[in-house]
């Protein structure tokens, strides 16, 4: 174990610089040509130290010290918004500054190239007008089109995704039409807090190449929408990306100046063909594509007979081929959702059926950087359940499928649900792919059959202040065969019972039977007596206890496990949530986490195991 001291010091530190912060009010500034003007400022700080590496965990993830800052500034005055947000970052106790083996001293150094950096930058800024029937954004700003078959580009907290075009973006509305053109360069967070990876040019490392991380992504995108207000909405979306080098190369491919010689990249073709080319192959094909096109036409009934709504939206995918991949560069799409409502009934049927469609990979070098290997600038509907994390490979790229679901609302404080899914895919199996008719194009079999039942109740009692909302999920996913795939089966609850005062008691878990092809092999003997590897079906879960003392504490115990070999069986955890004002909070969390694949909405990221401290400050000035 870490010496006491080597924890329990950075923390203490840390903690002191994250309470040194005092929590105020909006700053109301002087008016400004007789119109009032406000400042507000929010800042998340995020102090952590990891303990040492248990059996079964890489201990590259764990033993540092961490501590990353958010300053959110926001200026308001009249119709002007002006922001920008600055982000941090300081290490200590890396895995590189240890004693180790000299054979482990290479593979450290190399994989801490582009780990554990420290670092300050302005990860966005911005300046919005915006008045009746116009908004102008200069900077960065979020968008998507459709329903994310052609462009999106948004935040998700939980992933810790936050992807934005910085350049300029404006929407004209005049009722029935409104109109929306951007442009602008692709614009992710460069710092991953649970891996510490960052996006920037690596250090440079005796006997290795400078290799950039992430290119020069940039986007040109516009929408025509027509019928706002009206019986029926048709919406015309295109995005062109195209891909750049992020810096220039000489003759022999090393990199050549720093980020201020080309401070946007360089998109001489040399230099782009440098680039793409280190990126790795056989992945996803819009990964190293130089430029994509995307283009669909949407129609939406807000109002279906009164009694529900329609949406379709068929979309193209044109993509220039890289070297060696020349073959079925264009693609299609078909999404459709149709909800009614009848009585207590509500049932929503969602259809989907993708021909060699791919979301819009950013060029990133996942071989280094596979924390941002979901970072995608597209992200067409899955119809699945938003945490489902069983869609592997390619799932959504060669898939027909359809998922109907029906809420019964029994009374006001009680909900029953149930849904079932069906897709035929084609590029969930390594190497399975398929032409925009939806052919396979290897000579095996890549066809995978789902089924997933999910069933459901929502209860509410004690005049709402209670609540029992419990799931469970069958999913089998077979080879034309029969032979399985993978399969699940799991319940998920969630019990909160006021108890009275401020009191209240909250219980909440999900558990998991799992089995998938390749995974959880373990050696056993044949019948002959020979050690062969077989997969076993292994279970997973966790179980969170917490007392909550409305509004300002929460005291949580958490239990997780796991039975999949290879990996520590339990991790225990404890957190407190001091909610000091209503906006401000402070959150110590001491203990492990499971790692794994974690899922919203069909974005999905590989977790590291944690086991440490960790203290997160949010406040709002």
């Amino acid at each position: 174990m870490l010496k006491v001291h080597r924890v329990i010091g950075p923390l203490v530190a840390g903690l002191a610089v994250v309470l040194a912060a005092r929590p105020a009010r909006a700053v109301d500034l002087p008016d400004l040509g007789g119109k009032p003007a406000k400042v507000d400022v929010t800042e998340t700080s995020i102090v952590s130290q990891r303990f040492n590496a248990r059996e079964g965990d890489d201990f590259r993830n764990q033993g540092y010290f961490a501590w990353l800052n958010r300053l959110n500034l926001v200026l308001n005055w009249d119709k002007i918004t002006v922001g920008a947000r600055i982000d941090s970052a300081l290490y200590g106790l890396r895995p590189e500054d240890r004693e180790m083996l000299p054979q482990d001293r290479q593979i450290t150094l190399v994989d801490g190239a582009s780990r554990y950096r420290d670092s300050i930058y302005p990860a966005k800024l911005y300046a919005i007008y915006k008045t009746k029937g116009v908004e102008v954004t200069a900077g960065d700003g979020y968008a998507q089109l459709g329903r994310g078959l052609v462009l999106s580009l948004r935040k998700v907290d939980e992933l810790g995704i936050d992807t934005t075009a910085f350049g300029g973006k404006v929407t004209l509305q005049k009722d029935p039409a409104q109109v929306t053109v951007l442009a602008g360069f692709l614009n992710p967070s460069r710092v991953d807090e649970p891996t510490g990876r960052a996006l920037f040019l690596p250090k440079p490392v005796e006997g290795q190449a400078q290799t950039p991380l992430f290119g020069s992504d940039r986007v040109v995108a516009g929408q025509i929408l027509l019928g706002r207000g009206l019986p029926v909405v048709l919406s015309t979306n295109v995005a062109y990306f195209s891909k750049c080098s992020p810096y220039r190369y000489d003759e022999r491919g090393n990199v050549v100046g720093g980020a201020l010689d080309r401070p946007f990249g360089s998109c001489d073709e040399r230099d782009v063909s440098e680039f793409l080319a280190s990126l790795p192959k056989n992945l996803s094909p819009t990964l190293a594509s130089p430029s994509i096109l995307n283009a669909s036409q949407s129609l939406e009934i807000p109002s279906l007979f009164e009694t529900g709504s329609l949406y379709v939206e068929a979309a193209i995918q044109k993509r220039e081929g890289e070297t060696g991949r020349e073959a079925a560069l264009s693609g299609n799409a078909l999404y459709a959702a149709l909800t009614t409502n009848k009585g207590g009934l509500t049932n929503t049927l969602e259809v989907k059926s993708y021909r060699n469609f791919y979301n819009v990979a950013g060029s990133i070098n996942v071989t280094k950087a596979s924390a941002f290997a979901n970072l995608a600038y597209s992200a067409p509907p899955t119809i699945e359940p938003i945490i489902s994390d069983t869609m592997f490979g390619f799932y959504n790229a060669c898939v027909n499928g359809a998922r109907d679901r029906i809420d019964a609302r029994l009374s006001p404080n009680v909900l029953l649900y149930g849904a079932f899914g069906y897709s035929v895919t084609k590029s969930e199996l390594p190497g399975g792919t398929c032409d925009k008719y939806g052919r396979v194009q290897t000579a095996e079999d890549t066809t995978n059959h789902v089924t997933d039942l999910l069933t459901g109740v929502e209860m509410r009692f004690d005049q709402n202040r209670s609540f029992f909302f419990a799931n469970t999920n069958i999913r089998n996913d077979v080879r034309p065969d029969g032979e399985v795939f993978y399969k699940e089966r799991a319940v998920q609850y969630t019990l909160t019972k006021y108890i009275s005062g401020p009191y209240s008691f909250e219980i909440a878990g999900r558990h998991r039977l799992r089995y998938q092809e390749n995974e959880n092999q373990v050696e056993v003997q044949d019948a002959s007596g020979n050690l062969v590897f077989s997969e076993r079906k292994w279970v997973q879960g966790e179980n969170y206890t917490a007392l909550k003392v409305a509004p300002q504490w929460v005291i949580t115990h958490g239990f997780e496990y796991t039975t999949q070999d290879g990996f520590p069986a339990i991790y225990n955890n404890g957190s407190i949530l001091w909610r000091f004002t209503m906006q401000n909070n402070l959150r110590l969390f001491v203990g492990q986490q499971r790692g794994g694949l974690r899922c919203v909405s069909g974005i999905c990221r590989l977790f590291p195991a944690f086991s440490g401290a960790r203290i997160e400050l949010t406040l709002r000035f």
